[in-house]
């Protein structure tokens, strides 16, 4: 046991080590621009006096940053620049350009030009535990790429410690951003956002239910009306937790999706630290949330890398729920869609369905 101890802590010494994604620019963007609106709760970074670190800020900043998309990639491909390493537009998300702005009024002029193009949709993503700001603004764009989501595009970034033993600082931090999510959700509003997605990933999924639970306990139903679904991938959430939110907040927006996978690496590790069986995102026993209205979507069989972001990582998942409508069809509760869903199993228990997507299906992953 000692001696699997000592490997384990070397490798999580060597993977916190490994470069991390970086703002950075290029003369030569691709011709496809992806605009990325955000809100923003990280100060400066204390180590490079950088904006956009790790450290909490009271003050929520707005911008919007124009991402580049290489023309050369696949889906589920998400390259990017890591410090110490040469920018490629070619291959790499990069950015084109950026405005921060000095206050809500002409962040809210130029979300509502863009959702006037949108047609009022737009989707806020919420990135997880140990992200960079830069990590989760590509990754944004990489999903609005893959899925074709609607031209308005909101980043809410929180202050991750952007390190794998930054945990505890993360789940503090968790705690601290619920208010600016909640005031980016109301610029969205004010900007006339007629249809919102929320889209939570890992440990955002938390900073996503606390704030739903904050605005329902205030009686802010307005913003609360605008949500037109709630995605959940891979949450790094309490099962119980999750239960006593649901329960606040009353009526979840609808859709409810959570996509879960029991081969989560990085969930079951978080259950250990934790001391849990299980997190929300690797829940298998659909009677623990029977009474909620929610589609618990089992990506276990296109688990790819780690197993924590098969949603945007796999591209034959991608294909499977984005070229095939699919995706459309469970966020508009087509039950039908649901049963079709790659020949999965499909199980109703209450209020609550669960989907198990087929393991044969998973087979064209590997091409």
């Amino acid at each position: 046991m000692q001696i699997r101890s000592l490997i384990l802590v070397a490798f999580v010494v060597l993977i916190s080590c490994a470069p991390r994604g970086e703002i950075a620019y290029t003369p030569e963007p691709s011709a496809h621009i992806r605009q990325v609106f955000v809100g923003s709760t990280r100060g400066l970074d204390p180590e490079t006096g950088a904006e956009y670190g790790y450290s909490r800020s009271e003050t929520l900043q707005l911008a919007r940053f124009d991402v580049s998309v290489p023309p050369h990639r696949s889906a589920g491909q998400l390259s990017y620049p890591l410090k110490g390493r040469k920018v490629d537009p070619r291959k790499d998300f990069v950015l084109a350009g950026s405005q921060k702005f000095s206050g809500p009024e002409p962040f809210k002029a130029e979300l509502r030009r863009s959702l006037k193009e949108s047609g009022g949709e737009a989707v806020v993503f919420v990135h997880g535990f140990n992200n960079t700001f830069a990590e989760g603004l590509y990754r944004l764009a990489q999903m609005g790429e893959d899925f074709a989501l609607p031209k308005t595009l909101v980043y809410y970034a929180w202050p991750s410690r952007g390190q794998l033993l930054g945990y505890a600082y993360d789940r503090d931090s968790a705690v601290f951003a619920r208010d600016g999510l909640r005031e980016t959700l109301r610029e969205l509003d004010r900007a006339g956002a007629k249809r919102i997605l929320l889209v939570g990933h890992s440990m955002g999924s938390s900073v996503t239910m606390e704030t739903l639970r904050d605005m329902a306990l205030s009686g802010e139903r307005a913003t609360l009306a605008e949500l037109e679904g709630v995605i959940l991938i891979s949450p790094d959430i309490d099962v119980d937790m999750f239960r006593e939110q649901a329960r606040t907040i009353g009526k979840l927006p609808q859709p409810f999706v959570i996509f879960t996978s029991k081969k989560d690496k990085a969930l079951r590790l978080s259950s250990k630290i934790a001391g849990e069986p299980d997190r929300l995102g690797t829940l298998q026993d659909l009677q623990r949330v029977a009474d909620l209205k929610v589609t618990m979507i089992d990506t276990g069989a296109f688990s790819t890398a780690d197993g924590h972001f098969n949603v945007a990582n796999n591209p034959a998942l991608i294909r499977l729920l984005g070229q095939t409508g699919q995706v459309v069809k469970i966020l508009e509760g087509d039950q039908t869609g649901k049963r079709n869903l790659a020949a999965g199993v499909v199980l109703s228990v209450q209020n609550a369905t669960r989907i198990v997507l087929s393991p044969i299906t998973a087979l064209g992953s590997a091409n």
